[in-house]
């Protein structure tokens, strides 16, 4: 690689104000930043793994850039279920759609919706898909959709991570309790006890690896390299365990941290880390020397 101006720069600061009496200025805590350089480095990567809930494991080898040996990501899918309006209204009223998921606030929650006389299927199924996409408890765990006489929620995932440019949705499981009940009130449409579960949800699993394959960021090959600096920046909110063994066996990142290895010494006998997260994500960038 044709790499220039290697460098590390590494120090914490802070101003300290005096509030004894009598006492004026201020003092700096810490000391200055100190630079380290590296000129003979000739290779440089950087990797960003999205871990997904149940602590998956990322491998990385640091002399060569691969990630393989992590845990095989699975992408999971969103749950859906869906209930059919049947049914011309022969009196104006209320119907009354009662949403059931574990976990959710109020469930069974008991929904509201008027409609007239006359009204088709598809025509107080729109009421019905706008009344519990109006409802927050319900808005906040399921996309409301559905056309016609369809009256669909989609399981929004249980969780997001992003780093402001790419996105991993973390879906939750099947909840088999999942349910939208239509009762018909005076109104003379068709009662539905049941809805039907379209789609069985898929827990998001594994590591979700951005490069980490053996390649720099113009796709070419990384060469077997000591490395001499490494950065460990947890983006997200949950803390890191790095498992390397030597001098960064069972180091936990907090999350929203990084921390920096810098110096051959420091890093001796590390080639191979193992990461372990849930729900967050790392970038781990690399200087080294062929």
């Amino acid at each position: 690689m044709n790499l220039a101006n290697s460098r590390a720069t590494i120090g914490l600061t802070t101003k300290a104000t005096p509030t004894s009496t009598a006492v004026n200025g201020s003092v700096q805590l810490g000391d200055n930043p100190q630079t380290i350089t590296f000129p003979d480095a000739n290779v440089g990567y950087s990797v960003r793994a999205f871990f997904a809930a149940g602590a998956p494991t990322f491998a990385l080898a640091l002399t060569t850039g691969h990630s393989t040996g992590s845990t095989a990501f699975v992408t999971g899918v969103a749950q859906v279920e869906t209930a059919t309006a049947a049914g011309t209204a022969t009196g104006s009223g209320d119907i009354t759609v009662t949403v059931t998921s574990a976990g959710m606030a109020g469930s069974p929650l008991a929904v509201t919706v008027p409609i007239l006389i006359t009204d088709t299927a598809a025509t107080w199924a729109t009421k019905v898909r706008t009344a519990l996409a109006a409802n927050a408890t319900i808005a906040a765990r399921f996309t409301v959709s559905g056309t016609t006489t369809a009256i669909i929620l989609t399981r929004k995932p249980g969780q997001v991570l992003t780093d402001g440019v790419n996105t991993v949705n973390l879906f939750v499981a099947t909840d088999a309790t999942l349910n939208i009940g239509i009762a018909a009130g005076t109104t003379g449409i068709t009662t539905a006890a049941t809805s039907a579960n379209t789609t069985a949800g898929t827990v998001t699993s594994g590591v979700y690896v951005l490069d980490g394959n053996g390649e720099d960021f113009e796709g070419v090959a990384i060469p077997t390299c000591v490395p001499k600096a490494v950065l460990f920046a947890n983006g997200g909110t949950t803390a890191l365990e790095i498992d390397g063994g030597g001098t960064l066996a069972n180091l936990d990142i907090e999350g929203g941290s990084s921390i920096l290895f810098a110096g051959g010494n420091v890093l001796t006998g590390e080639t191979a880390l193992t990461i372990v997260g849930s729900s967050t994500y790392l970038t781990v960038t690399v200087l080294a020397q062929a």
